[in-house]
């Protein structure tokens, strides 16, 4: 469990990372949750369709689920209104009117390192819709199955997440300490 605020020219955001799980952000002017991104390195498939939006994953039984639902998810409104485990407001996306560059990257580089710290080699995702060229190309995700319409990505932890395009990771003796993150346009460098 942690957080992180995040500085740009247009927006303050706070990333916070609940257990091993779950990563949300908001933008710290507005107090608005922007995005989310759930996953589950207990899992076989570790980000994958929310099947039960909004909690995807949790390692919890379906009593304990109903249960503590509240205390797990306070803020499930955003999560509640799609279906898939990794979302990002369309305004805080690239070329969105906040102007924030690379929050998605963020985000997966926070579940990388989680899941690196976990002793994971092997992240897996099952993409939705049309985005497995999004983690083949950003994170060089590889094929591991693929059954009729089911398909199996695989990022490979350990030479993936130093090459990151946008994140520089700072470390200290074997630990990642925090992120550099360039995000702006590619254009205006």
């Amino acid at each position: 469990m942690g957080f992180a605020v995040h500085s740009t020219v247009s927006v303050d955001l706070v990333f916070t990372l609940r257990g091993n799980c779950l990563i949300d952000v908001f933008d710290l002017n507005t107090l608005k949750q922007i995005a989310y991104l759930d996953f589950d390195t207990s899992k076989s498939i570790m980000l994958g369709s929310a099947f039960r939006s909004p909690i995807i994953g949790l390692p919890f039984s379906t009593s304990f689920r109903k249960h503590f639902e509240t205390d797990l998810l306070p803020l499930k409104d955003l999560r509640s209104k799609h279906e898939v485990g990794f979302f990002v407001d369309i305004s805080y996306r690239n070329k969105g009117k906040k102007e924030i560059w690379n929050l998605d990257e963020m985000m997966m580089a926070i579940a990388f390192e989680t899941a690196f710290e976990d002793k994971i080699q092997n992240f897996t995702i099952k993409p939705t819709g049309d985005t497995a060229p999004y983690y083949r190309k950003k994170f060089n995700a590889k094929i591991c199955r693929q059954l009729r319409n089911d398909l199996i990505m695989t990022v490979h932890l350990k030479p993936v997440r130093k090459e990151l395009q946008h994140i520089r990771m700072i470390e200290k003796a074997g630990k990642t300490l925090f992120f550099r993150v360039k995000s702006v346009s590619d254009l205006t460098e």
